[in-house]
């Protein structure tokens, strides 16, 4: 038991510091007693640490993995594999949060949910890696996506930032209900 726990923790980890890291957002950023901070430098850098410490984390299990481990009744496998890819996947999320930084300073950007939006698909992708059934796979990309047409999306006064997000939302739906259907 404490091995199926282990072996899914820095996912479980990843969504709990998600949902902390958007209510600290949304406490911060709508309060009066503070005088409505930006709040993109903060969020970000509780984001890169929260990524960090999924690494960590990742890397407390990898004594399990001298074998392919199955669990949740063969969903999910982890081995030296996926291990190796899912420590890729943090480390670039890593640098994907670290280079927000200067561009939403150049950009004027002041929205913190957007380093929110980083962790999310982080979560599905980490999910997607060490998926073994198809029906895994594909409750793994769902939400990834659903996180990517909010980012295309996510320039509020820009008509072509509208127009990406409507039509990649337009066009995942029809894909899905394709893959969905056959």
């Amino acid at each position: 038991m404490f091995n199926l726990f282990l072996a899914v923790s820095p996912e479980i980890f990843i969504i709990n510091a998600t949902f902390i890291l958007l209510i600290h957002g949304v406490v911060f950023s709508t309060s009066k007693k503070y005088d409505y901070p930006p709040l993109v430098s903060n969020v970000g850098w509780l984001g890169l640490l929260s990524v960090l410490i999924t690494l960590l984390l990742l890397a407390a299990g990898a004594p399990l993995l001298t074998i392919a481990h199955l669990f949740w009744n063969n969903l999910f496998r982890r081995d030296n594999f996926t291990y190796f890819c899912q420590i890729l996947l943090l480390l670039s999320t890593a640098g994907t949060i670290s280079m927000c930084f200067d561009s939403s300073e150049q950009e004027r950007f002041d929205a913190f949910e957007f380093i929110v939006l980083i962790p999310l698909p982080t979560r599905s992708m980490l999910f997607m890696i060490s998926a073994y059934d198809s029906i895994a796979m594909y409750l793994a990309i769902e939400p990834q996506s659903l996180c990517f047409y909010v980012i295309a999306a996510s320039k509020r006064k820009s008509e072509f930032s509208t127009e990406a997000g409507s039509k990649y939302l337009i066009l995942g739906a029809f894909s899905s209900g394709i893959l969905l259907f056959g």
